[in-house]
């Protein structure tokens, strides 16, 4: 949950500044591929907002006297499921350019979208707590993630393409 709050923070302002300063009209008229930009626009957000969390998940798993088991699935849960969680946060950013309270409207989109995600991340741990396999809900979060991957940057295209139609 502290996840999915900090990356609702940061994706706030994914697209903004680029729709302020033209960077979006560029990319339209630039001939390049949209969803490629977009896929690499996230995952630069990946790399510099969520992997410092990733790495701080052992710290913050010691407050919670967690075994190195424990802490292990932890990390591989969040590797597995964040990528899912940015591209949402993305979409939902992509939704919100050019509004100037976007917050909420973020808020009420993306926390029906990201229920599966909260429920098979926090699932993992308690299996994990108890000692049971959680492989099955490693390759369940895996493959949200590969789905999310494999089509948001499109859908995050089609709503910057839309939203730039005048």
């Amino acid at each position: 949950m502290a996840i999915l709050l900090s990356m609702l923070l940061s994706a706030e302002r994914l697209f903004q500044q680029d729709y302020e300063q033209g960077v979006m009209e560029q990319w339209l008229v630039s001939g390049q591929s949209l969803p490629v930009l977009v896929s690499a626009k996230v995952i630069a957000h990946w790399l510099f907002n969520l992997l410092p969390l990733l790495i701080l998940c052992p710290l913050v798993a010691l407050l919670f006297s967690l075994s190195a088991w424990e802490v292990w699935v932890l990390a591989l849960t969040v590797l597995c499921g964040s990528p899912a969680l940015l591209f949402l946060c993305a979409l939902v950013a992509a939704f919100g350019v050019g509004i100037n309270q976007r917050g909420v409207l973020m808020a009420l989109i993306l926390l029906p979208l990201t229920l599966p995600l909260l429920i098979f991340g926090s699932g993992t741990i308690n299996i994990a707590m108890q000692d049971l396999p959680v492989r099955g809900y490693l390759a369940l979060l895996s493959a949200i993630s590969l789905i999310s991957i494999s089509f948001l940057p499109f859908a995050i295209a089609g709503v910057i393409r839309i939203s730039h139609t005048d």
